[in-house]
């Protein structure tokens, strides 16, 4: 490498960034300020470090009220004194909204056309083009769509879809089924009714039946199913993913003595609500009725819930009733009532359903959620007229809105596109990471400036591929498809070799028991300074710097470097950067052209969505 010193210094700060969260002076991670908090504080902290140094908006651009959700941030922020970020740049909201909506980087002809565009409508006309998905689904192999690419892959780890539990064929086909559910819009608390109510001779043939499946508990010897631990996994897997409820553990003891400092709620729930809770899925037969593989029948039977049956996986249960009981009211059945459908009947017409979805949604928008962490509601938390005792606070930063947003979901008939598009046309969403000022870190619950986030393990891989223009062929198993994004891939079984190392290093879900993490480390600073895989990527004999180094005509040192800006930043070069990469490509050519993407790739401008 002959990087100059000027271009080395941005990768250097990139690369220690990278190496991990704040510590405290004892070396400690920072404390959460109040009981039950997550991860605000550290998210702030990564946004303050990141951010520093970098320049803020070259405009004055007002911030305007385009929906509800400004109203509820900006009403809030106002009248508590409290100042906020300026509305991002063209260039940095260009590059988030293709992060957050598509999972990849905006092309370099679309960073062009969008700074040139002087329409004060193009922020909400590129939300709905990200967003708008209308490929037909009864084609043949019909064409990925960026939007549904992203969006099937959240879901997929949200569900825990991998082949480890279901096999290829179900785990193929349930990404299928959501996938065209993402496409078509599905009302989402249909397609929720129709996972949990599922019935089907063999999972591999009904793509719905595979929620139920994946959530299989296998018995002490591994050959069957442990009906009783599986039901217990369904209720918690449903009530934690639709209801942003944990019950992992009432699901082994009373509530009492347990939580009270960590759930107020939950620490007056009992055991025993838990159980008729799981009760309703008492009827779901699963079985290895097709030997050992991942295969399982999803039938119903007379319903059952035999306590004395031991468990694999929690403590010893004892007598009790088990009479189908819905946990946030006590609502059961109505006489003739198949239990499932009642259980989702009654989960997905609960105010909590449309409020924790939301939610989920806000998260993964705006990096923290309105209840955070998302799934860890504490519902005796969520009323400001009835707020919970000292030294607990209401949990919601914004209840009042997060009310407001179930609404507006529920209203909308549960679209998630809607609701994902309502998030992103708001100022809120829109403003900078960048802060004038001194920031404090009591700003933080305000959403008074945009967090910070690393670029996920498949972003950050998608994304340096998009750069570089060196794209892999990632088999998908089970098929006889070949894909070139991370997230077009159906699950972690069909990452191979250096590729399943370098997303694993960078936080990638399994779908097992590892959740995906944006966490830092030295590790990942090594690998994208010195692996083979980066190295592989910004050869001049590869992808788009062959194409810029060897086009005919030649291109101009400047436009070669105005495109790797565009490629990797999503912005155009500053004078000096402009200055510094045409002087390094004019010394040394195409290794001056490697060391300047090289050096970009490594910045924190490329490595965080800011």
């Amino acid at each position: 490498m002959k990087l100059s010193l000027p271009l080395l210094l941005p990768l250097l700060v990139a690369t220690l960034v990278a190496l991990g969260q704040p510590e405290d002076k004892a070396g400690k991670k920072p404390h959460p300020p109040n009981p039950g908090s997550g991860s605000r504080v550290e998210l702030d902290e990564v946004t303050s470090r990141v951010t520093a140094g970098l320049a803020g908006p070259e405009h004055s651009l007002p911030v305007r009220r385009n929906n509800y959700i400004d109203e509820f941030i900006f009403d809030k922020l106002e009248r508590d004194g409290i100042p906020h970020a300026p509305l991002s740049s063209d260039a940095e909201f260009l590059r988030r909204a293709h992060l957050d909506l598509t999972g990849r980087l905006p092309e370099v002809d679309k960073v062009r056309s969008f700074l040139k565009d002087t329409d004060p409508d193009k922020r909400s006309r590129l939300i709905d083009e990200l967003t708008g998905a209308r490929v037909d689904p009864a084609a043949a192999d019909h064409p990925s769509h960026p939007y549904l690419d992203r969006w099937t892959y959240f879901l997929c780890d949200l569900f825990r879809a991998t082949q480890g539990e279901i096999g290829p064929k179900g785990r193929n086909l349930f990404w299928d089924y959501l996938n065209t559910a993402l496409l078509l819009d599905v009302p989402y608390d249909q397609l929720v009714t129709e996972m949990l109510t599922a019935t089907a001779r063999s999972n591999w043939e009904s793509a719905p039946a595979n929620y139920l499946a994946r959530n299989h508990a296998d018995d002490a010897d591994g050959l069957a199913v442990n009906h009783e631990d599986s039901i217990e996994d369904i209720a918690i897997s449903s009530t934690r993913n639709f209801l942003g409820i944990n019950l992992e553990c009432i699901a082994c003891h009373d509530g009492a003595y347990h939580l009270e400092k960590i759930n107020l709620w939950l620490s007056q729930k009992k055991r025993e609500e838990f159980w008729r809770q799981a009760s309703f899925f008492g009827g779901i037969r699963m079985s290895r009725g097709f030997g050992i593989g991942q295969e399982f029948p999803v039938q119903e039977a007379s319903h059952r819930y035999d306590l004395k049956y031991p468990s694999v996986k929690r403590m010893t249960r004892y007598s009790a009733d088990t009479t189908p009981t819905f946990l946030l009211n006590g609502e059961q059945a109505r006489p003739g009532e198949d239990f499932r459908r009642a259980y989702t009947r009654m989960l997905t017409s609960h105010p909590q359903f449309a409020r924790a979805t939301a939610n989920l949604i806000w998260t993964e928008l705006m990096g923290v959620g309105i209840v955070d962490p998302p799934f860890e509601f504490d519902l005796a938390r969520q009323d400001p007229g009835n707020p919970p005792p000292s030294p607990w606070t209401i949990q919601p930063t914004h209840p009042e809105l997060l009310d407001a947003l179930g609404k507006d979901f529920a209203e909308s008939g549960f679209s998630l596109r809607a609701i994902i598009r309502r998030i992103a046309k708001s100022s809120a969403y829109q403003l900078s990471s960048r802060f004038p000022g001194q920031w404090r870190p009591e700003y933080a619950r305000y959403f008074a400036r945009r967090n910070a986030r690393r670029l996920s393990a498949a972003q950050l891989h998608d994304s340096l591929c998009q750069a570089t223009g060196v794209f892999p062929e990632i088999p998908i198993m089970g098929t006889d498809l070949k894909v070139k994004y991370v997230v077009q891939t159906r699950g972690p079984y069909d990452l191979q070799g250096e590729l399943k190392v370098f997303l694993a290093a960078f936080g990638r879900s399994n779908r097992d028991v590892a959740d995906k993490s944006l966490a830092g480390s030295t590790v990942q600073a090594s690998l994208l300074l010195n692996s083979d895989l980066i190295k592989e990527k910004v050869r001049a004999d590869k992808g788009r710097l062959q194409a810029l180094l060897k086009q005919e005509p030649l291109k101009s040192n400047q436009a070669i470097v105005e495109e790797l800006f565009l490629a990797t930043l999503g912005r155009p070069p500053r004078e000096e950067e402009q200055r510094l990469g045409v002087s390094q490509i004019e010394r040394y050519r195409e290794s001056g052209a490697e060391d300047l993407l090289w050096s970009l790739l490594n910045t924190k401008e490329f490595l965080f969505n800011l």
